[in-house]
């Protein structure tokens, strides 16, 4: 951006809208009468609406027939809208059928000379004009165009016939009023310089160089404002015939307008770019308006400095530049120029964040996957997109590749007693069904269904003197030391009378369970020596420190326990291979029973220790 303009307009109609291209005063369009026309892209003032036409025609000496000026519409009747000199060189309009023709008398056209022509129709009547005088009326009730057809050509009527003009036509004006005798007589003579919402197409064929190679020159202006330019067709562009030629010889009209202009960087190029001044002061400077005409500019020029600044943006997904001029989707450093206060060029150093983000990543997850929006996946593996805030509030895009594990289900029967313990470490002490969850082999849940079928067993012991019993009844039973646990070997029926002091336990089995009950204490009154099982002798006894057992034969496994009057394990002797065993008792005093076991069967003996 650089040299911008302040414009302060003293005719505000102008509104600064300029002809793109040069046009060349007083010009027209020279048809050959064979083939040639122009083509604009205007579909005409349509139905029975009141309408003008206006044009300056120079008819060739050799003209013959009738010489089209301007038609648009449809070859029907009522329908199209020929505006003609006649092969009498009068003027016609003709739209076909009753009530929608005209014409004048013969011979009021003069060939070789140019001549004002105009059509009116007025609330169903017509007016023919010739110079600005009226030349011709009549009935035109029937016309009515119709909203499709051809748009309005110059030089040639519609489809359904051929009357090409010869000769030259200039400034062609349509209307969409009917225009009275002295607005045409007193406005003919000259161009149109301001706009009019009722100008509705305006062809003043000022291009080109008369009578010059006019290649590449084949379309025509339309200076209504509406945009309905024409396209030149069939002309050779080139020479006196079908080409620009000299026009009317109407008068050419100038605007006049003052503006303020902010120069800057040292230079400024005047709006027309055939100057360039570097000094403040007033200037003249001519350009074309909108409608062709020149516009006379008054220029008082200043001038100022570009400035600089540099400022930090950030955007989410895009930011446009202060300009206007840029969008930019990525961070960076970008240059933006803007007009300052002054008129100048503002160049300005962005410093610009992008906060969208992305990212892409794989999850595993056990039978569905709820995206971080809070969106469930269902329980399909696959890609997924999801959208959420970033640390910034912008989007954060994520692309997910999602692999959905699956849980598994079993159902087990479990027999137990008194209770269970499940998979996962629950304890149920009742039957029933039950659910279980434990991790499975792909890391998902497995979810067991468990019929549980729980036994009891009746563990009740009682004491009859030293007399134990188990309260089970048909049940199997093993008794223990519950100083040590140990088994107490043959004992396995319902009762037991232990032979020592101590604490004992009965292991009861039933219905394929097994539990123990609590340990009694048992206490044993006086000295004597247990019936021998495998004919083993015991001496001293009393004794005041060791004792000989006397096996009667030797044995290759031999295991003595010696239990003191507690109940408490003293001394264990395992591994013997012999027949006699000396045993040192150990320290203290009193009531000693000793175990001896063979492979043949045990012996108990009640030893006292004296000092």
């Amino acid at each position: 951006m650089s040299h911008p303009i302040n414009y302060y307009l003293s005719l505000a109609a102008l509104s600064l809208l300029f002809v793109s291209g040069a046009l060349h005063a007083q010009n027209a369009l020279q048809f050959d009468g064979a083939n040639d026309y122009v083509q604009t892209t205007f579909d005409g003032v349509l139905g029975s609406t009141n309408r003008t036409f206006e044009a300056w025609v120079n008819l060739s000496s050799s003209a013959t027939g009738n010489n089209a000026v301007i038609d648009y519409g449809q070859n029907a009747v009522g329908s199209r809208n020929t505006f003609m000199i006649n092969s009498n060189n009068g003027l016609s309009f003709i739209s076909g059928g009753t009530n929608a023709n005209i014409g004048t008398a013969s011979n009021i056209v003069t060939a070789n000379q140019w001549t004002h022509v105009a059509f009116v129709l007025d609330s169903g009547t017509g007016y023919l004009y010739l110079n600005g005088t009226q030349v011709g009326t009549g009935s035109l009730t029937s016309v009515n165009t119709p909203t499709t057809g051809t748009d309005l050509r110059i030089g040639q009527r519609v489809s359904g016939g051929n009357i090409p003009f010869e000769g030259a036509i200039d400034e062609v004006r349509v209307w969409d009023y009917a225009r009275t005798a002295a607005e045409i007589s007193a406005n003919m003579g000259a161009e149109f310089c301001e706009l009019d919402s009722h100008l509705v197409a305006y062809h003043k064929f000022n291009h080109g160089i008369a009578s010059g190679t006019n290649t590449g020159v084949n379309s025509s202006y339309d200076a209504s404002g509406n945009g309905n330019n024409g396209t030149l067709t069939n002309m050779a562009l080139s020479g006196s015939t079908s080409n620009w030629v000299t026009g009317a010889g109407v008068t050419v009209s100038a605007l006049s307008s003052a503006i303020n202009a902010t120069g800057c960087g040292g230079t400024y190029t005047s709006p027309s770019g055939n100057y360039t001044w570097t000094t403040a002061g007033t200037y003249a400077d001519t350009i074309q308006s909108v409608m062709a005409c020149d516009s006379i500019l008054t220029i008082t020029l200043t001038f100022s400095t570009s400035t600089s600044a540099s400022i930090t943006e950030s955007a989410c997904a895009s930011y446009t530049s202060p300009s206007g001029g840029y969008t930019w989707t990525e961070s960076g450093t970008y240059a933006d120029t803007i007009v300052n206060s002054t008129g100048c060029d503002s160049i300005m150093t962005i410093d610009l964040s992008i906060n969208n983000s992305t990212s892409e990543f794989t999850v595993e997850a056990c039978d569905s996957y709820t995206l971080p929006s809070g969106n469930q996946t269902g329980p399909f593996s696959g890609t997924y997109l999801d959208t959420i805030s970033n640390a910034a509030g912008c989007d954060s895009f994520m692309i997910i590749h999602v692999g959905i594990l699956y849980s598994t289900s079993s159902f087990i029967t479990e027999l137990g007693c008194n209770s269970y313990t499940s998979p996962s470490g629950l304890i149920w002490t009742e039957s029933g069904t039950y659910i279980d969850t434990i991790a499975a082999a792909n890391g998902c849940d497995s979810v067991i269904t468990i019929d549980l079928t729980l036994d009891t067993v009746n563990n009740g012991i009682s004491k009859s003197g030293k007399t134990l019993t188990a309260t089970a009844n048909g049940a199997s039973y093993q008794w223990i030391d519950c100083s040590d646990s140990s088994l107490v070997i043959g004992a396995t029926s319902e009762d037991y009378s232990p032979e020592k002091t101590g604490e004992y336990a009965v292991i009861v089995t039933q219905n394929g369970c097994t539990d123990t009950s609590e340990c009694l204490n048992v206490k044993i009154v006086g000295v004597q020596q247990f019936d021998s099982s495998i004919g083993a002798s015991l001496y001293p006894n009393p004794t005041s420190g060791a004792v000989t057992i006397d096996l009667g034969k030797r044995y290759d496994h031999v295991w003595v326990r010696i239990m003191n009057a507690e109940g408490k394990i003293v001394r264990s002797v395992d591994g013997l291979s012999r027949r006699k065993t000396l045993l040192d008792l150990g320290q203290g005093t009193g009531l000693f029973t000793i175990y001896v076991y063979t492979e043949d069967g045990y012996q108990a003996f009640r030893v006292i220790k004296v000092e």
